[in-house]
């Protein structure tokens, strides 16, 4: 099997595609297309027809890569294949994201409906499900910025000062977030969360608001299931909301989406990136505040193709995959050149903190090294001189399921 790998570069309706293939073969003497396949004289290396693409033999450019051999001996080359039918409109140009979960698909149709949360680890009931619940959807996560920005030439701006209030947990009531459900404590199953011992012990309470987020915990499995606003009243902490997180729960009954957790961070990285105007972020644990992931927003939305024949396993089945594109730095390999970058992330104004549990913090990161793999070697790493922000940061990919 030839290893190969190609993006679908829509603006310019080109299929950008790199092969590896022996020191003695000259590509750009032997290749052809024919048949919607690419073939080297008469050994189809790849044909793009399963994956639903088109190609054409017009403008066909073939140029050999300046690269060591890999492991394998093999080199590689770059091949320019103009695309016969144009892909469909790009994410990046649609105005929203998806999102998951929301209060109309958990209504069906109902202003009311039972819905039964449980932990995704144990399956242990969170929510109280002998009450109908109303279901309603909460605005953006940045709407207390957005309205700021609309109401700032305003005369009389007390006005809407009962409108800046925070939105509060209600009794009875499931607020849909874009990646968290809000609740009313009295409708948690009593017993069923505990505030995470970690978190809790080194919240400072003198400093701050009156009110604190901390993470909480299933007390049957102990694994995070999202986190609670708590205040202290007579040193003794009390808890006033619960946001359970998404990708830490699942519904009963199951719902026809069963969106990952990598698809709630595709959401929260184009939100902020939309709000904020920043392409860069950290990814933090919230038990440890460990920094896991330096990630920088390359491509927002493209298509892949690959074969696996870069990542060594042993198949000839062709993927196509809708994907984020990043430039990314593992921060879990402790040295000075990830603690020379975390410090200058870090005091960097316009970048980004998103914090999630460490499990799939953890997670994301073996994600990430998994999705370099399909890539050649020349591609894997960034080391170009103008780009010095990013020197020795890996190439990866975040799939989307939208």
């Amino acid at each position: 099997m030839i290893p190969f790998y190609a993006e679908e570069l829509g603006n310019i309706n080109v299929l950008r595609a790199s092969i590896s293939t022996h020191a003695s073969c000259n590509v750009s003497e032997t290749i052809k297309v024919k048949n919607n396949a690419l073939f080297l004289n008469n050994q189809m290396v790849i044909d793009l027809s399963p994956v639903g693409i088109s190609i054409t033999a017009d403008n066909l450019v073939v140029t050999q890569v300046t690269a060591k051999p890999d492991a394998n001996g093999l080199v590689p080359w770059e091949i320019k294949l103009h695309l016969a039918t144009p892909p469909g409109p790009l994410r990046s140009q649609q105005a929203e994201v998806k999102e998951w979960w929301t209060s109309k698909l958990l209504l069906g149709g109902n202003s009311t409906s039972k819905k039964g949360i449980h932990c995704q680890n144990c399956q242990v009931s969170l929510l109280d499900d002998a009450i109908d619940y109303k279901i309603k959807d909460l605005p953006s996560e940045h709407w207390y910025e957005l309205v700021e920005c609309w109401i700032c030439h305003e005369t009389k701006p007390e006005e809407h000062q009962a409108r800046m209030r925070p939105i509060l947990a209600r009794p009875n009531a499931l607020l849909v977030g874009t990646s968290y459900f809000l609740i009313h404590p009295d409708n948690i199953v009593k017993d069923i969360i505990e505030p995470d011992v970690i978190v809790s012990n080194r919240t400072n309470w003198d400093r701050g608001t009156f009110t604190k987020w901390i993470a909480v915990n299933c007390s049957s499995c102990h694994h995070v299931v999202g986190e609670g606003q708590y205040c202290k009243e007579n040193e003794k902490m009390v808890l006033l909301a619960v946001k359970l997180f998404k990708y830490c729960i699942s519904i009963v009954p199951s719902l026809n989406e069963q969106p990952q957790f990598t698809d709630y961070l595709v959401s929260d990285l184009i939100n902020t990136a939309k709000i904020h105007a920043t392409h860069r972020f950290l990814i933090q644990g919230r038990q440890s505040q460990n920094i896991y992931a330096l990630i920088w927003l390359f491509n927002w939305d493209t298509n892949i193709i690959y074969n696996n024949g870069y990542t060594g396993k042993d198949t000839t089945c062709l993927n196509r995959d809708k994907v984020m594109k990043v430039i990314y730095l593992d921060c879990t390999k402790d040295n000075e050149h990830t603690r020379k970058n975390i410090g200058l992330w870090s005091n960097d104004k316009s970048t980004d903190h998103l914090i999630y549990p460490d499990n799939v913090c953890r997670d994301l990161v073996t994600k990430l090294n998994q999705s370099t793999l399909i890539l050649p070697d020349f591609m894997r790493k960034m080391d170009h001189p103008a780009m010095i922000f990013t020197r020795d940061f890996s190439i990866g990919f975040i799939h989307r399921s939208d």
